[in-house]
């Protein structure tokens, strides 16, 4: 045993793969060429490529106002729905309060 930590010896193993990956991009070679030449699993360089890719890739924002936001809820159902819960029957028609049905259901879980 190395005394190293998961989280240690994961940060060492990014680091490595970063390199080879930023050495790969530099030098004109295929992935293939590269894992022969460095004696590198193919299959690993992969995995790691994208497992950094997808690290690296840039987060974009988009702003939303708050007058852009309208949500629409609709309950639209010809049959109420029937929940069963503990020794309680539950039916939920049209027009429900979501509200209401949150606030019945946490009570009902304190019970």
């Amino acid at each position: 045993m190395t005394g190293q930590t998961i989280s240690e010896r994961n940060r060492e193993k990014q680091e490595t793969w970063t390199s080879h990956l930023e050495a790969w991009r530099t030098s004109g070679l295929s992935q293939v060429d590269y894992c022969r030449q460095h004696d590198l699993s193919r299959y690993r360089f992969t995995y790691w490529k994208r497992k950094l890719d997808k690290k690296m890739a840039p987060v974009t924002f988009i702003p939303i106002t708050g007058d852009s936001v309208r949500p629409q809820i609709r309950y639209n159902n010809q049959t109420p729905i029937k929940l069963n819960i503990g020794g309680y029957q539950i039916e939920i028609g049209d027009g429900f309060s979501p509200e209401t049905l949150s606030t019945l259901l946490f009570t009902l879980s304190r019970i």
